[in-house]
């Protein structure tokens, strides 16, 4: 019981602390702060500059405000440092895809869609699925959209969404529909973009009651956004 106490009293570490600033600064992310986070892992650094997981929340943090170069450099910096997280491979496929670099993207990301061991590979999946849309490649991109559902259907708010893309494409507005009504339920539920093509699904189906509904529900829910402004826009051509 004595060594318990002497241990429980024991000051942390310097990389203790730091490591806690970078838990702070992952929390912050999460909460949609990303001026906090940065400020938390500016403190990390002093004590934890080459830390992957330092470098892969700052990542995260300069994503969330939209400032890609610096985004792209914290990934590549945490990529360089565990090549073999999936996580971090993720988010700098994703960014590397952002940045116009598709090659380098799918490099990055295909391990990470195949890792037995990584729980969230249905976003490395779905990441693929746009790259082989933009090569044109539906089968391939159909093959990953179907893989991330199969592995995590409650998550994979994205791949039903991007899915339901390919299907109004293909003028199967019903298979899109059912994609959508995925991407909108439970953990999927403020997830506007979906709800917003349900509306012109609905309407691509003359379902113009269901569609007028929709596009309201949209601007009650996400009031002052850019969904709400099109949501209201395709109220006003509805017949």
């Amino acid at each position: 019981m004595l060594l318990v106490s002497c241990a429980s009293l024991s000051k942390p570490s310097k990389r203790e602390v730091a490591a806690q600033w970078v838990e702070l600064g992952a929390s912050a992310v999460e909460e949609g702060d990303p001026t906090g986070a940065l400020q938390y892992l500016a403190r990390a650094e002093e004590t934890l500059p080459q830390d992957a997981s330092l470098n892969h929340v700052r990542a995260l943090a300069y994503s969330m405000r939209k400032d890609l170069a610096p985004a792209l450099a914290s990934a590549q910096k945490a990529h360089e440092l565990a090549p073999k997280d999936s996580s971090i491979a993720t988010t700098y496929g994703k960014l590397l895809m952002e940045s116009g670099r598709d090659r380098e993207a799918e490099k990055v990301l295909t391990p990470a869609a195949t890792d037995p061991l990584y729980r969230d590979a249905y976003r490395a999946r779905t990441n693929l699925s746009i790259i082989y849309t933009r090569r044109g490649d539906r089968v391939q991109a159909l093959h990953q959209l179907d893989r991330a559902i199969h592995e995590e259907p409650k998550n994979a708010c994205h791949a039903y969404y991007f899915r339901s893309e390919i299907r109004m494409k293909d003028g199967k507005v019903r298979e899109a529909l059912k994609d959508l009504d995925a991407a909108t339920q439970k953990n999927c539920s403020a997830f506007a973009p979906a709800h917003l093509a349900t509306g012109i699904a609905l309407t691509q189906d003359r379902q113009y009651a269901k569609a007028r509904k929709k596009f309201l529900e949209v601007t009650q829910r996400f009031p002052g956004t850019e969904f709400a402004e099109q949501a209201m826009e395709n109220l006003r051509y509805l017949p």
